[in-house]
């Protein structure tokens, strides 16, 4: 009788451990899977930059904007630097030689003697008076390679008024062949000279040399040589 009863409690104390376990597994495994905190952390750590790395970063971005700035720096000084335009411009605000020969351009008999070789492009100055004061022209005679034209110049608007065939000799005709220069030329040599402004001229021959024989406004006479531009003779 004894027996029989431990051996009924027994089996009664496994049935409830067995179902006491059972619960536990069902529990265990329903429950939610919570997140690791230690993983969390970890996650967190590496993620973090360590103060080294924000040190160098910080080095890196510093030498990159050190850098930039020295390119722009380099820039700005080749900016400065002066360029070959600008020592031309500055070259060209410099006085230049031919300022005198600009003014004097403006002198009547030269503007006439242009409105001339415009006319007869090819054509060669033979000779000029100036009568700007007395009748307002300026008198041009040009061999055309064929015949001489005798022509007036209006000392204003300086165009050609009149227009004549004024023929040529066999004299007058090897002159004009000789004449090497421009006359505008042998003008300015004239004018350095004498100091004075041409008043009228002609071809000539001197000692068996052709020149240009210039009666200046100030009463001196240059005879410049048509081949060479020396001045042959001066007069005063």
């Amino acid at each position: 009788m004894t027996t029989s009863s431990e051996s009924h409690l027994h089996r009664s104390t496994f049935g409830i451990l067995s179902v006491t376990a059972a619960a536990a597994l069902a529990l265990s495994a329903c429950a939610p899977e919570d997140d690791s905190p230690a993983a969390d952390d970890t996650a967190q750590v590496e993620d973090s930059p360590s103060p080294e790395t924000e040190e160098a970063e910080t080095d890196t971005d510093t030498d990159q904007t050190d850098e930039a700035t020295d390119e722009g720096t380099e820039t700005d000084d080749a900016t400065d630097e002066p360029t070959e335009g600008t020592e031309t411009d500055e070259a060209t605000d410099e006085p230049t030689e031919d300022a005198g020969t600009d003014a004097s351009s403006d002198h009547p008999v030269y503007q006439a003697i242009d409105a001339a070789l415009a006319e007869y492009p090819d054509g060669v100055i033979t000779q000029f008076e100036d009568n700007t004061d007395d009748d307002g022209y300026v008198e041009v005679y040009v061999y055309d390679g064929s015949t001489e034209w005798e022509l007036d110049v209006d000392s204003e608007s300086f165009e050609i008024i009149s227009t004549e065939d004024n023929g040529i000799d066999s004299d007058d005709e090897e002159e004009a062949q000789a004449v090497e220069i421009d006359i505008t030329e042998a003008l300015q040599t004239a004018e350095d000279e004498s100091g004075g402004q041409p008043h009228e001229g002609e071809l000539d021959t001197d000692n068996g040399t052709v020149v240009w024989e210039f009666e200046m406004d100030n009463d001196v006479d240059v005879d410049v040589d048509v081949a060479t531009g020396d001045v042959v003779t001066v007069d005063d």
